[in-house]
């Protein structure tokens, strides 16, 4: 089973949450939290918590998802006049160019469809710098965390639209709702319908320090002093009780202003472009502990505003952090792919995760000689076996002949003439069982739909039972199997042995057993 790490590189704290994926899904095996130092480099600062973080265990995961930090990348909304996916990778590149202040070699940029119709699709564009990029991955490498994706913070929410709780949802079913991140110097806001794709994204400049670095102004504190304050007592709306807490909330209001008004921008436009309400608002992030916030937030937007809740299962891990944890867990369920909507990932080109190929190159050598010793193998076995089937031939032949002989009196090789001989009414063989272990494996191969991906490793056949071994993609295939095979007469009773992944985890190894009774056997016991 794979672990998959989701990390959220804030500028307070860097986060994680770790999924482990099962077959029907996946479960959150653990939560860490590194409190980001505040003096310093940011990049030295980032890669103390890094290799904080990496001291818990963590790191050790399959895959690695991470969003990129701060306001490194910048989200832009195209249309197109085509939707299919061929012709938008051949001509993005020149509608991406157009929008930037520097030359497109210098970028990394990705895509995703928000939506799609007959007349063509609006896509949702991440671009960032090459140097901004490898700044960050340079930081995650000498850590030991080699990500295979890197995302757009706001995407990241794109996978929360199907794996939420219904109660999360608008009210009206054909309303969107947003999601609102406030961190520490950054604010994400997403747009989409539960289910759908993310119609809108965008990263906005402020947060939590923009609050901190107001209150320090207003009360002429030092900043530390002025975050634990906001974190034990700040307040805003009917929350701000007593002077100094009022006085306290209106240098808040005013700090926020900006954010407020992209955010009102922001949602105005989707309505106006998409003619779609926005029917809820959700926030995260560890800013959004603010309390009143939420309360402020809904009459200052008009929209009904709550909290993140997290579905049953990660909160029993994640616990009271929910909100603050929100972004890792987003990244790492993008990682277990549910709903596989999500598909913007950054690592391309020259920056492209490598690890994969670089094992390989190591390795080609060793991966060439193997493939000649197995080619030789697949012609030695290949001889092998038409001469075993020849010898086998013959020996039918010969028990054919015997058999026809001292039943008909006379030898007969040819099978179909020799058996519709056996089978005449009046024949000493008439009252011979017509089922053999031939024709059962005939029914069973034959059952089995050929869309479907199976591979048998063991097959026993008795005249009253089969027992098989196989494996395939997943668990659905082993129903359909069992459904299929079911439509066969002769197969009385299927009962499904323990299924389970195979060791490389991309396989799902299953057993069968099929109890055998053919109608005519009841019929030939009754008479």
């Amino acid at each position: 089973m794979a672990r998959i790490l989701g990390l959220d590189l804030g500028s307070y704290s860097v986060k994680a949450v770790v999924l482990e994926s099962t077959m029907r899904g996946y479960t959150v095996k653990a939560c860490h939290e590194v409190i980001v130092l505040t003096e310093g480099e940011r990049s030295d600062r980032l890669k103390a918590a890094l290799t904080k973080l990496h001291a818990t265990g963590v790191g050790a995961a399959d895959q690695i998802v991470v969003a990129l930090p701060g306001l490194a990348s910048a989200t832009h909304t195209l249309s197109m006049p085509f939707s299919d996916p061929k012709k938008i990778d051949a001509t993005i590149g020149f509608e991406v160019e157009g929008q930037l202040p520097f030359d497109l070699s210098e970028a990394v940029f990705d895509y995703q469809i928000a939506s799609s119709d007959e007349r063509g699709a609006n896509l949702l564009v991440g671009v960032v710098k090459k140097d901004d990029l490898a700044t960050v991955l340079t930081a995650l490498q000498e850590s030991k965390l080699d990500p295979r994706i890197v995302t757009h913070p706001a995407l990241a929410y794109q996978n929360l639209l199907t794996t939420l709780p219904e109660a999360m949802g608008p009210d009206a079913t054909d309303d969107a709702v947003a999601f609102v991140d406030l961190g520490h110097e950054r604010v994400t806001l997403t747009i989409g319908r539960m289910g759908n794709p993310v119609e809108a994204a965008r990263a906005i400049s402020g947060g939590g320090a923009a609050l901190t670095r107001a209150l320090a102004h207003e009360f002429q504190i030092p900043m530390a002093e002025a975050q634990s304050w906001k974190e034990q007592h700040g307040a805003v709306g009917s929350e701000a009780v007593g002077a100094d807490a009022e006085r306290a909330a209106g240098a808040f209001l005013r700090a926020f202003q900006p954010v407020l008004r992209e955010l009102k921008t922001t949602i105005k436009s989707y309505t106006a472009r998409s003619r779609r309400q926005v029917g809820r608002l959700i926030l995260s992030g560890g800013t959004a502990r603010l309390r009143g916030l939420v309360e402020q937030l809904e009459r200052d937007l008009g929209i009904p505003t709550r909290m993140l809740e997290l579905p049953s299962e990660a909160q029993e891990i994640i616990g009271a952090k929910g909100a603050d944890m929100a972004l890792a867990y987003a990244l790492a369920v993008r990682g277990a792919n549910v709903g596989g909507k999500a598909r913007f990932n950054l690592r391309k080109g020259e920056l492209a995760f490598k690890s994969d190929f670089d094992f390989a190159r190591e390795k080609i050598a060793q991966i060439g000689a193997f493939a000649a010793i197995l080619f030789v193998l697949l012609i030695a076995s290949g001889i092998v076996r038409n001469t075993v089937l020849e010898q086998r031939e013959k020996q039918v032949v010969a028990q054919l002949c015997d058999t026809t002989q001292k039943v008909l009196g006379k030898c007969e090789k040819n099978f179909d003439l020799a058996l519709n001989m056996l089978r005449g009414q009046e024949s000493p063989a008439a009252g011979m069982p017509k089922r053999t272990a031939a024709t059962l494996l005939a029914s069973l191969t034959s059952r089995v739909p050929s869309e479907i991906p199976i591979t048998m490793s063991r097959i026993t056949i008795d005249l009253d039972r089969i027992t098989l071994t196989g494996e395939t993609d997943t668990a659905k295939h082993i129903e359909d199997m069992i459904a299929a095979l079911q439509g066969d007469k002769c197969f009385k009773e299927i009962n499904q042995g323990k299924a389970e992944r195979s060791k490389d985890g991309t396989k799902v190894v299953f057993g069968l057993d099929i109890r055998v009774e053919c109608p005519e056997d009841v019929v030939r016991s009754e008479g």
